[in-house]
């Protein structure tokens, strides 16, 4: 009777606390709110469920009883090896369940105490089931002879709100990594446009993926943070015109011919940078991200460039690929800064060294801008 009762309460629990997987076993309609509902099997069992509004009747829809008994069979037969096995009455049993429909596993903890009173053959047994962490429900089972006392409680919204609240406090981390990329373009500027070409805007593009690490200044509610981390960025120039780079006596220029027409030729070099960005970061009342600033900036390394020409000769495409540093700066230094709302954030980007060493090349700088996307 003991076992029927038990897996009669962790059931309940799992229906209480469990996100819906299964399909349609059971169905019944009513006209009002109850408070209880009393189902009769066939067998002369009974199946009593707890229910505090009509939503929640209209949710117990969705769950496939057989399945899910059979699931809460399993865990209360490995409960009671375990106890046959070891002897001991003071133990944790945890089972993970299949992956639900949001790719999140499921976790149900047993905690079994037994405790004999001083008087008679009277046993207490306590049974803490715990799922997904947060969700907790004390099951008390009370055996004096031929009788069997089984108290269910299952905490109310606040109960569960507050329990909640201290897992995640429990599990409080100020700094905690996440990817974004950052898609957007590209463009020069300079003080003498005659010594750069133009580029062609939708072609210029700029792709950085970026591993930051976002620091949190203050405690879990202050909205101050230190971002840094690691960008991988992926400079694209690509010019309006047929334009050929070239190294003549190590100085980079940019050379248009007049008898060829290129379907595409561009510039491009990739780098790595480590920025470190002061940002504010609100929350909205629903707890989702609300209003985004940051400003800083970043140091980095340039890792390789070429050139690419794409054209046709003799009905053929061509592309030819010249791997070189073009007199590039090695270093790179600069501003960068993102603002944003929500899932909706844009970043700015703005190289302060010459593209190209001290009198190898035009005088220019890089600006890129765009979503920051992941974030």
């Amino acid at each position: 009777m003991k076992r029927v009762l038990l897996i009669m309460a962790i059931f309940m629990a799992t229906v209480t606390g469990v996100s819906a997987k299964g399909g349609l076993t059971v169905k019944e309609r009513l006209t009002s709110e109850q408070d209880t509902i009393v189902v009769k099997m066939a067998n002369g069992a009974k199946l009593i469920l707890q229910l505090q509004n009509i939503e929640q009747l209209k949710a117990f829809q969705t769950y496939s009883l057989d399945s899910l008994m059979r699931e809460l069979n399993k865990y209360v037969d490995q409960v009671d090896q375990m106890e046959n096995t070891t002897g001991n009455k003071d133990l944790t049993v945890t089972f993970n369940t299949a992956k639900a429909a949001d790719g999140k596993s499921e976790e149900i903890t047993v905690t079994v105490q037994e405790q004999d009173k001083k008087t008679g053959d009277v046993k207490k047994e306590r049974h803490e089931i715990r799922i997904n962490k947060s969700f907790k429900i004390d099951v008390e089972v009370e055996e004096d002879g031929d009788n069997t006392k089984v108290n269910v409680n299952v905490p109310d919204k606040a109960q569960r709100d507050s329990t909640r609240a201290a897992y995640k406090e429990s599990h409080y981390k100020a700094s905690k990594f996440n990817f974004d990329v950052d898609l957007g373009y590209n463009n020069f500027l300079s003080t003498n446009d005659n010594q750069v070409p133009d580029l062609k805007t939708l072609g210029s593009r700029y792709v950085s993926l970026n591993l930051h690490l976002n620091n949190q200044i203050g405690g879990r509610k202050s909205p101050f943070y230190i971002v840094s981390g690691f960008e991988f960025a992926f400079n694209n120039f690509m010019f309006d015109d047929d334009i050929v780079v070239t190294d003549v006596n190590k100085v980079t220029t940019f050379t248009e011919l007049t008898d060829r027409n290129f379907e595409k030729s561009k510039l491009t070099y990739s780098s790595v940078n480590i920025p470190i960005m002061p940002m504010l970061k609100f929350k909205r009342e629903n707890g989702k991200d609300g209003f985004l600033i940051g400003a800083g900036g970043f140091a980095g390394y340039r890792l390789g460039s070429h050139t690419k020409l794409k054209y046709q000769e003799e009905g053929k495409t061509e592309k030819d690929k010249t791997r070189d540093n073009f007199n590039l700066s090695d270093f790179q230094y600069g501003l960068e800064g993102v603002i944003g709302y929500g899932s909706l954030n844009m970043f700015v980007k703005y190289n302060m060294n010459d593209v190209f060493k001290d009198n190898r090349g035009p005088q220019a700088n890089v600006i890129s801008f765009g979503l920051r996307l992941l974030n």
